[in-house]
C-alpha cells in the first residue's frame, strides 16, 4: 500500500502470458495510488502510467483490480496492431479502479490527452466498477475520451461505470470495433456530444494506410444521462460519419451501427453533480 510517484510501464508481448494482476494486497483496504509525478518535483511527471503492445493475437491477460491512478496525461493502454487485424491482444480487465484528474488539465504538459483506458485492436476485455474522475483537457477538450475503442476493438464490456465530469465524450468508438456492449453506467458532466459516440477518420489527414471504417452491431443500453460539460441536455448516441465507405463492409447483412434501449436523463442537465 502507499502512493508510489512517477511510474510509467510499458510492457511487450509476443507470445500468451499467464494471467497478471495488480491489485492491492491481501486484506487490505487502501488503494495503492500511482502518481504521475515525483512528490520532489511536481513539474517532472510521467506521460502515461501503463501500456501494452501485445500483438500475437491470442489473450494477454492483464488484469487491474482496485487501484488508483491520477494526474497522468493518460492512463492505460492496450495496444494491438492498428493496420493488421490479426494482431490483437485480448481478454484484460480493469475492474473497480479510480482514475483521477487525467488529462492535460491536471498535468504539466501542452501535449493533447486523448484516452483514459484505450482499448486499441484489443478483444474481449472487461471495463466494470470503474470511477472516471475530473479526466479533462484544457487544450482539446473534446479529444480525451475516458475510454477510446479504436480499430476493430470487438466483443468488450462496458459495465457499471461512474463518468464524473469529462471534457471530451467518455465513450468513443472507431473504425471498425463491433459487439461491444456498453450498459448501466453512469455519465455525470460528460462531453459535448453524446454518451455513446462513433468516429473513423476519412480525408487526406489519415494516417492508417488502409480506410477506416464504420462500426457495427454495438450495444448502448441502461445507462444515464446527467448532461454534458457544459451541463446541456446530453444525446444518448451520435454516429458522425456514414455507413457506407469505400473499402468498407458490414459484419454481416443484417448488421446495424447501433442498439439502445433503457437509457434515461436526469431531471434537469448536471442534476447529479
Amino acid at each position: 500500500p502507499g502512493v508510489y510517484y512517477d511510474q510509467s510501464v510499458t510492457w511487450t508481448f509476443t507470445m500468451d502470458a499467464h494471467t497478471i494482476t495488480f491489485m492491492p494486497l491481501k486484506n487490505d483496504k487502501v488503494r495503492p495510488v500511482f502518481e504521475a509525478c515525483k512528490k520532489s518535483d511536481p513539474n517532472d511527471c510521467k506521460n502515461s502510467w501503463f501500456k501494452l503492445n501485445a500483438q500475437s493475437g491470442k489473450p494477454s491477460n492483464i488484469h487491474f483490480e482496485y487501484i488508483r491512478v491520477e494526474h497522468y496525461l493518460e492512463a492505460i493502454s492496450f495496444n494491438g496492431n492498428r493496420d493488421d487485424f490479426s494482431k490483437s491482444n485480448s481478454h484484460n480487465r480493469v475492474y473497480g479502479c479510480y482514475f483521477f484528474e487525467i488529462g492535460n488539465k491536471h498535468h504539466p504538459s501542452s501535449n493533447n490527452a486523448y484516452a483514459v483506458v484505450r482499448l486499441k485492436n484489443s478483444d474481449d476485455n472487461l471495463i466494470r466498477n470503474n470511477h472516471f474522475v475530473k479526466c479533462e483537457n484544457s487544450n482539446g477538450g473534446g479529444l480525451l475520451h475516458a475510454l477510446y475503442l479504436a480499430h476493430n476493438a470487438d466483443h468488450n464490456q462496458i459495465l457499471k461505470n461512474r463518468f464524473y465530469v469529462q471534457s471530451g465524450d467518455a465513450v468513443r468508438l472507431r473504425d471498425f470495433s463491433n459487439d461491444n456492449d456498453i450498459k448501466e453506467n453512469t455519465f455525470i458532466k460528460v462531453g459535448t456530444n453524446a454518451g455513446y459516440t462513433d468516429w473513423y477518420c476519412v480525408g487526406a489527414n489519415c494516417t492508417k494506410p488502409s480506410s477506416e471504417c464504420p462500426s457495427w452491431d454495438n450495444e448502448f443500453r441502461d445507462n444515464v444521462l446527467d448532461g454534458t460539460y457544459g451541463c446541456k441536455e446530453l444525446k444518448t448516441w451520435e454516429v458522425f460519419q456514414p455507413d457506407t465507405m469505400a473499402g468498407c463492409s458490414k459484419p454481416t447483412s443484417t448488421s446495424k451501427r447501433l442498439s439502445t434501449s433503457g437509457n434515461t436523463k436526469s431531471s434537469k442537465p448536471c442534476d447529479m453533480l
